[in-house]
């Protein structure tokens, strides 16, 4: 006799079933491939690949003096030369030309030569940067420190401060110091130390005099006059080059990568 013919029909209809789905699962098993392959199922899918957020724009404005001294005005553009040589190394940074910072500073600042936090932020903001630079030389008894305000363009985004003790030998140090500290400070790959190009102080010198007069933040605007100090420059460092001056002025600059 049949075995399901000597069962109740009820449960004739329950094993009937039982057994339609059992051979359903098979069939579905045989089509995936994980009846011959036992452990597919099991197996987790691979992780994507983590996302690399773009590189922060940053706008690196001249710092603030403690006094009208002619002789420090150097050091205005000087520290945003040297800034420049740092952030272009880092990955996780992407420094605004000055040629494209400097008229909106300008034009925010109006006849001030101060740039306040929130003066940077404002200029961040129109620069469509997510940070602005604000340093101040501060001067008392007989010493000299170097305070620099990376401000954020959000509100809702905390400032990060560096400050230490400077003179003129140590200020490159100082500033590699202050990006190092600042990108730990982001959470991002750290600075390139290796790939920052020391620069002398007669050659900083004279490419913060001649920015000076290119734009006009001291001495009377001349833009277009410092074909030296430009040509001197891009032999030695072109990507620093563009960034500091513009090439619709200095055509040899746009041939830079």
């Amino acid at each position: 006799m049949h075995l399901l013919s000597s069962m109740p029909k009820r449960s004739q209809r329950k094993s009937l079933v039982a057994l339609l789905l059992s051979l359903a699962f098979l069939a579905l098993l045989l089509q995936t491939g994980c009846l011959l392959h036992p452990f597919h199922i099991f197996k987790h899918k691979p992780r994507p690949a983590p996302v690399i957020p773009p590189p922060a724009r940053i706008a690196l404005l001249p710092v603030n003096l403690p006094s009208d001294d002619a002789n420090l005005r150097w050091y205005s553009f000087g520290s945003v030369v040297l800034m420049d040589e740092v952030a272009h190394t880092a990955s996780d940074l992407e420094p605004i030309p000055l040629w494209e910072s400097m008229p909106v500073t300008m034009q925010a600042l109006g006849n001030s030569r101060t740039i306040t936090a929130d003066m940077a932020s404002q200029i961040a903001t129109r620069l469509a940067a997510k940070w602005a630079s604000a340093g101040d030389l501060l001067t008392a008894d007989n010493s000299v420190t170097l305070r620099l305000d990376f401000i954020p363009a959000q509100t809702t985004v905390v400032p990060f401060r560096y400050e230490k003790p400077v003179s003129g030998d140590v200020l490159a140090d100082r500033l590699t110091e202050s990006f190092d500290q600042f990108l730990r400070y982001l959470i991002v790959r750290p600075l390139n130390i290796d790939g920052i190009r020391p620069i002398e102080v007669k050659t900083l010198k004279e490419v913060a005099e001649a920015l000076d007069a290119e734009y006009g933040w001291f001495t009377t605007a001349k833009p277009g006059v410092a074909g030296k100090a430009v040509e001197d420059l891009q032999k030695e460092a072109p990507g620093l080059a563009r960034l500091l001056f513009s090439p619709t002025l200095y055509p040899s600059l746009g041939a830079i990568k």
